[in-house]
């Protein structure tokens, strides 16, 4: 047992002299399928063989129970997911949000995005934050995208806040020196279409990149007829125009890589009325900069941000729709971020300042009816290590503090002027990463980490009052914390991989939209208290044939409010979250250039709010049921030179099966979408 017990502690691979000029005889199978780093029987080598297999069992047992005995301390890495350029480009999605719904776990009820139950998810684009809104993600062109990380479980020890459930980091297209010419048209059955243009080549030693887009989304959004909710009932098609472009420019070197970008948008939206609308425009110049000095690297990026959007709303409901009310909101933000990477280590800085503008009048006299001003700055300080240990372990440890000033809060609201007191709000959020590669198919990994979401100043302050419809303010608001945990294993064999995880988060003074229906209808965001959400997912990859393949990713979900002031509610779940989300995609390429694919989706019922309420005081259903849709999609692919044409065809909820979703909005049933695209 002795032999035995040095055998676990040693270092497999490398051996004491033996005095035995005798050549190592080749090793066995069976040692070489265990990963053994031990040497075939030797002439006057005394130690068995089977000792060395009862000693690397040890061993992993030994490793098993460091793991596990942690898992309430220190655990690991959340699973990663990384959707490639040609990934997208297989899949030919007309947004990136029709890409991202077939991912694991992934959702975007009531527009905002969701992992595993988590509705507090951070999406990062180049470096900077754009929130988590679905809408976020409409404005960027899938052509421009080199790839998309989806990071399951809480992120905040990067991604600061909104990254409680995890993050989708974007990182788009830059230029490239050779000269490029893309063009796409595409149309659908709602007349709807987009146009795109995208090329790219040198100007010198200076790349450039430029794409544009102008695009029109018929029926985006449809109100039930049976809603409460008369701020959002119909009279016409919703509809969702954007007009816009990017122009980027970059310099590199042996050492020096530098660069300038400009973004510009227009977008509209009309929720389905001629006078409930929102006119959008966006102004975003960049700069970057990355030097290299051996294994040494520094980047640099700055950002400023101009958004406007023109308000028009009327008293809501479909009898009077005249204008009754508009206003400016605008938000200027000045982004700042250093990055030094260096072997397995990295630190970093971040600050921010948010200036933000809200404005309500009538619009018969121009009477003024709210407004507020803030000022929010913000630092962050993140920095992560990682380690490889035994060969084939790997631990991360990272953290990121952040603090945030709230300074400068003026409203106006029923004739009073008023300011609030500057309030200041601080969190530090750690995590710790362990994986194991346990045999040479099998990896075993887990994750602990900590997530925060301050409350922004529109949440506090805003209000908004129209006869069919109130907003109101809530300044007693507090930060929502949360804890996630989770544990998985990840199996490969040839032809495919499955990866099994399970996964646990919990919230104190969650933050929860609360509509209550009437006349008027009131909204407030209010804290529900103490939450969780646990589950399974599993993901598979299989090859079936040469040229036929099936991914399947299933995640079941249950979540509860365990804690609240409010008695009734403990034990309901919250809001949007299904318990089980199916997404199973079929694709054929055994056709040269062409490429066939089947996705089936499932989600089952969900509430639409805390209260659980099938159905209310008023008769209002406020569970949406369950649903699955089917969709289909082909693409040919045709050479001509140098040059291709690229043909799609896509059938999106095939069967015209119609079901509720989000919040009192139904799917518009079958589209059908064609496009072309043309690579010169």
């Amino acid at each position: 047992m002795l032999r035995i017990w040095q055998k676990i502690t040693s270092s497999y691979g490398s051996h004491a002299p033996r005095g035995n000029p005798v050549r190592d005889a080749p090793a066995s199978r069976t040692a070489e399928r265990f990963r053994l780093h031990s040497h075939a029987e030797r002439g006057n080598d005394k130690f068995k063989f089977r000792e060395v297999i009862v000693a690397q069992i040890l061993r992993r047992m030994f490793r098993a129970c460091l793991l596990l005995c942690s898992l309430g301390t220190a655990l690991a890495d959340n699973s990663r997911e990384i959707i490639s350029a040609a990934e997208i480009e297989r899949e030919k999605p007309a947004s990136l949000m029709e890409l991202l719904r077939k991912r694991g776990g992934l959702g975007d009820s009531s527009g905002a995005l969701s992992l595993r139950g988590v509705p507090k998810i951070a999406l990062y684009v180049d470096g900077f934050s754009r929130g988590g809104a679905v809408t976020e993600l409409e404005k960027i062109k899938p052509q421009d995208v080199a790839s998309i990380e989806i990071i399951r479980g809480a992120a905040s020890n990067r991604y600061g806040a909104d990254a409680l459930g995890g993050a989708i980091v974007i990182t788009t297209l830059q230029a490239k020196p050779q000269w490029e010419l893309g063009l796409v048209q595409g149309y659908d059955s709602l007349g709807s279409h987009y146009s795109r243009a995208i090329g790219s080549g040198a100007v010198g030693d200076i790349d450039v990149r430029a794409s544009f887009e102008d695009s029109l989304s018929n029926r985006w959004m449809i109100q039930r007829d049976n809603s409460p909710l008369l701020s959002m009932a119909q009279t016409q098609h919703s509809g969702f125009a954007k007009r816009g472009g990017d122009i980027k420019s970059s310099y590199r070197n042996d050492w020096l890589t530098a660069g300038a970008e400009l973004n510009y948008l227009e977008q509209t939206r009309n929720y389905g009325r001629p006078n409930n609308y929102n006119e959008y425009t966006t102004v975003r110049p960049k700069l970057f900069s990355e030097m290299r000095f051996g294994e040494l690297k520094l980047n640099g990026k700055l950002m400023y941000e101009d958004n406007r959007t023109d308000v028009f709303r009327d008293v809501g409901g479909t009898q009077n729709l005249a204008l009754y009310m508009q206003g400016p909101e605008t938000e200027n933000t000045v982004n700042l971020e250093v990055q030094a990477d260096y072997r397995n280590f990295n630190a970093g800085l971040v600050y921010a300042v948010n200036q933000a503008g809200i404005e309500q009048r009538l619009a018969s006299n121009g009477q003024r009816l709210f407004a507020m001003d803030s000022t929010v700055d913000r630092i962050g300080l993140f920095g992560g290590y990682g380690l490889d240990f035994w060969q084939d372990w790997h631990l991360d440890a990272s953290g990121r503090y952040d603090q945030y000033d709230y300074s400068g809060i003026s409203i106006y609201d029923a004739g009073l002027d008023s300011r609030e007191p500057d309030a200041f709000k601080k969190a530090f959020n750690p995590k710790l990463a362990l994986s194991w590669k346990t045999l040479s198919w099998l990896t075993l990994r887990s994750s602990a980490a900590t997530g925060f979401m301050p409350p922004d100043p529109a949440t506090l302050y805003f209000r908004q009052t129209r006869p069919n419809y109130v907003v109101l303010p809530n300044p007693t608001l507090k930060p929502e914390q949360s804890t996630t945990l989770d544990f998985g294993t990840e199996a490969s064999w040839q032809g495919g991989k499955a990866e099994l995880t399970w996964f646990y988060t919990r919230w104190t003074d969650k933050m929860e939209s609360l509509v209550t229906s009437g006349v008027p209808n009131i909204k407030q965001t209010v804290n529900l208290g103490a939450s969780e959400s646990k589950g399974l997912e599993l993901s598979v990859n299989q090859s079936l044939l040469d040229a036929l393949n099936l991914a399947l990713n299933y995640t079941w979900t249950t979540t509860k409010i365990t804690e609240s002031l409010n008695s009734a509610i403990i034990g309901n779940e919250l809001a949007f979250q299904p318990r089980h989300r199916i997404n199973a995609v079929l694709t054929y390429t055994g056709i040269p250039g062409l490429t066939t694919r089947l996705n089936l989706h499932h989600e089952s019922e969900q509430y639409m709010d805390f209260r659980n309420l099938s159905r209310d005081a008023n008769g209002y259903a406020w569970l949406n049921k369950a649903y699955t849709t089917l969709d289909f999609l082909v693409t040919k692919k045709i050479g001509i030179d140098k040059h291709s044409v690229n043909l799609t065809l896509a059938v999106n909820n095939l069967l015209d099966n119609r079901f509720e979703k989000s919040l009192f909005q139904s799917d518009p049933g079958r589209i059908v979408r064609g496009e072309i695209g043309v690579n010169f």
